[in-house]
């Protein structure tokens, strides 16, 4: 069955293929980090920040650390500036700067050939490190050095120094929340999504420990079908117009996924509803079989391989909680219509 192959191939892209234990570790560099960064103008935001916060105490120890570094333009991709950064109090300051240190030395040789690998930071949680594996739709050169940090693209790996390394960052890691309930409850163009949630009793999940990846449908998508938040709920809605959006047991960011042409093989997550399709631009849902379509869904949707809509893309995408990652779409995969009891 094909769709037991996408979820195969699902595996094959979050299996690790190397273990860190085996791997070497490069030391090197004469220099420390301190010292690095103090020379180097492109990190002259991280290091004033350091400053500010007396963390720069902490990194003349012998450690090892590894340092996630934002340059300049990293802070100014992220919407930080000068001022706007020494306008951040202190305390706040310190916590963030404390997620971007790791007290290990992380080279990216030792770094698993996997996706969200979780390495312990200074402020007691995890950033996740993706080493993608070569294959032919990645179309990278495999001596390049490709490392994503919590979704974020690493400019340059292994700047080594005599106490640690750095990794310098193509954009600033955002502290996590603590979960993704607390993502879309603080997110009010979410606000009919958090209402079906609770009406199908699944919200106090969204709080819970573990590994969800939620797609997030914004008001305005249900607003252009005509849907009024009181309406999401069991009496007018099977439970589809929720689950659709729900990946259970996996957390992954964009820059995980692959780039698969929908007239090839793409990954996905076999549910015992249907199959969630996911590319890198896209996230939707293939029927299981297309009598399920004939018995249950009905014109106008016959012979459309999303049952329930076309594909939608991730947009406001990447937002890190304790667990799991919440990405915006653009569109409805679940079409109402499909999901309306007594049509």
């Amino acid at each position: 069955m094909k769709y037991l192959y996408f979820l195969f191939l699902f595996f094959l892209i979050t299996a690790c293929v190397k273990e860190p234990a085996d791997a070497p570790q490069a030391t090197g560099g004469d220099r420390p980090l301190l010292t690095i960064l103090k020379n180097n103008y492109n990190f002259s935001m991280f290091f004033s920040a350091l400053q500010r916060t007396g963390l720069d105490k902490t990194l003349e120890g012998d450690g090892p650390f590894t340092l996630l570094v934002p340059d300049n333009n990293a802070f100014a991709a992220s919407g930080i500036s000068a001022d706007s950064l020494a306008g951040i109090d202190t305390a706040s300051l310190a916590k963030l700067l404390r997620y971007h240190i790791i007290p290990a030395r992380v080279n990216y040789t030792a770094i698993p050939q996997a996706i969200n690998f979780p390495y312990e930071t200074l402020a007691g949680l995890p950033v996740y490190m993706g080493v993608p594996i070569p294959g032919p739709r990645q179309f990278q050169s495999l001596t390049a050095n490709i490392l994503h940090i919590n979704g974020v693209a690493v400019s340059k790996t292994d700047i080594l120094a005599r106490n640690g390394l750095m990794h310098a960052l193509s954009r600033v890691l955002y502290y996590p929340a603590a979960s993704v309930q607390e993502v879309l409850d603080k997110d009010p163009q979410y606000s009919y999504f958090v209402h079906a949630l609770k009406e199908f009793g699944m919200w106090e999940q969204m709080g819970k420990p573990g590994a969800l990846t939620i797609m997030a449908p914004a008001n305005e998508l249900f607003d252009q079908y005509g849907i009024i938040e009181e309406e999401l709920n069991p009496a007018h809605y099977r439970q589809t117009m929720v689950t659709a959006y729900i990946v259970k047991d996996h957390r992954f960011f964009t820059t995980d996924l692959l780039d698969a042409p929908l007239s090839n093989s793409q990954p996905g997550i076999l549910t015992p509803e249907f199959l969630q399709a996911i590319n890198a631009g896209s996230f939707g849902i293939w029927p299981l079989s297309y009598k399920r379509i004939l018995d249950i869904v009905g014109p106008p949707y016959w012979g459309d391989p999303y049952i329930y809509g076309p594909p939608a893309g991730f947009i406001n995408s990447d937002h890190l909680a304790g667990n799991g990652v919440v990405h915006g779409l653009n569109g409805l995969i679940m079409m109402p219509d499909s999901a309306r009891i007594n049509p």
